[in-house]
């Protein structure tokens, strides 16, 4: 329609607009609560990304394409709240439109995967650290994190934020008033990061493959049906728009059709996509643990059966019969993983953290994580996917493959 080529245009070239007397086409909004807060944040995950790779250990601890991740994520949030986008969004709808969705489906989500916990935690001191582990870990801390990072409690918080925001009172009021539009972006932004870490924190999260794409493609449902009411809708819904948008070349319905096109079509395309690759993730692992399930059922058995003639095998053989890894490999995946930049783990000369306990007689202890029960099943998802265990720990979630976090478990299992 041309109301979308029109806003399309202005948005992309705002330098021409500008020469037609845009002033807001070419204004950049220098906000310091959000440049100095995006700044030292950006500053202090680049210091601990360098102490993480110092020595050539490059994606120890967090990968190459997670820091471009993260990095892309915090260029989002300018884009959004500094760049000429944030100055037109007062006069055009469709504006404000690009503005929320660059927090919501681009931001939010680059900057979950870009893991920032442990980059973030090295750029501190170590006193600093431990005291920073400590605080996570107090009770009150834990039971709220909990709470909020349930699946269904971030999916519902986020449409409530979405929906409760585009009633017209409460749009133009935060129009009108620069602390309620700052409250505004908060709710979407802080609700967003919620949504994406319930979901797919670090890797595919608490959520796991299955509920993901639920919630994914519910998320995609509601919000369609919001950029659908708004382009369909044959009455303007904010009058604030009414004398703002003929300046561009658009009547403010035609304005706000372009504003629901951008939630129905562009953000809509982008939680399918997402849905579907977390589908496919599902299916892959799916696949994964039936192979691992008839592999592993050959070597259990032998063992068992030198077990019941009382041959005891030794601790390697029966370390690799109960994981299905290999303890050498897994001994050099802790190093390239960076486990022990957190942990003292018996074995490996690199691992000298004290962030995390010492992992020592893993094979002999009752409790993973001091709740979860030591079985070989266990610790493997354990490594690979922490936070769908304990969404509030501070092991971080750092892209093991899965024959990885067997080889991994290989080798602990060995310490005894």
């Amino acid at each position: 329609m041309p109301a979308s080529s029109n806003v399309l245009f202005a948005l992309m070239h705002p330098a021409e607009r500008a020469a037609h007397g845009h002033a807001a086409a070419h204004a950049w909004t220098i906000e310091p609560g959000v440049v100095l807060p995006l700044v030292v944040m950006l500053s202090l995950y680049l210091v601990g990304v360098w102490r993480l790779w110092r020595g050539g250990r490059s994606g120890t601890g967090v990968r190459v394409w997670q820091v471009a991740a993260f990095v892309s994520g915090c260029i989002a949030v300018m884009l959004a709240l500094v760049s000429p986008i944030a100055a037109m969004s007062a006069e055009l709808s469709s504006a404000h439109m690009v503005q929320h969705e660059l927090l919501i489906v681009v931001a939010a989500p680059l900057l979950v995967v870009g893991t920032p916990l442990v980059p973030l935690m090295m750029a501190l001191s170590q006193p600093m650290r431990v005291r920073l582990v400590r605080l996570l870990h107090a009770p009150p801390v834990r039971r709220t994190w909990h709470v909020l990072t349930v699946p269904v409690t971030v999916w519902l918080l986020h449409a409530l934020a979405l929906w409760t925001w585009h009633v017209p009172v409460l749009y133009e009021a935060a129009l009108a008033n620069d602390v309620i539009h700052a409250a505004e972006h908060a709710c979407f932004f802080v609700t967003a990061l919620l949504f994406w870490w319930g979901i797919a924190g670090g890797r595919y999260g608490r959520a796991r493959y299955g509920a993901a794409v639920v919630y994914v493609f519910a998320t995609a449902l509601h919000s369609g049906l919001l950029g659908a009411a708004l382009t369909l809708s044959p009455t303007v819904w904010y009058d604030a728009y009414a004398s703002t948008t003929t300046a561009w070349g658009l009547t403010a319905l035609e304005d706000q059709q372009a504003a629901g096109l951008i939630m129905w079509v562009p953000a809509g395309l982008v939680f399918t996509g997402v849905g579907l690759a977390f589908f496919a993730a599902w299916l892959r692992a799916s696949e994964r643990r039936s192979r691992f399930v008839r592999a592993g059922a050959v070597p259990v058995l032998l063992l068992l059966v030198g077990l019941s003639w009382g041959c005891g095998p030794d601790v390697r053989a029966e370390a690799s019969a109960m994981t299905g890894g290999d303890p050498d490999r897994g001994r050099q995946a802790i190093d390239r993983y960076g486990c022990g930049t957190c942990h003292v783990i018996a074995g490996v000369a690199t691992a000298r953290g004290l962030v995390g306990p010492p992992l020592t007689g893993v094979a002999s202890r009752v409790y993973l994580a001091g709740h979860l029960p030591n079985e070989p099943d266990t610790m493997v998802d354990w490594i690979q996917h922490p936070h769908a265990h304990d969404p509030k720990t501070v092991m971080p979630e750092t892209g093991i493959t899965a024959q990885d976090a067997r080889d991994v478990a290989a080798y602990l299992y060995t310490l005894r």
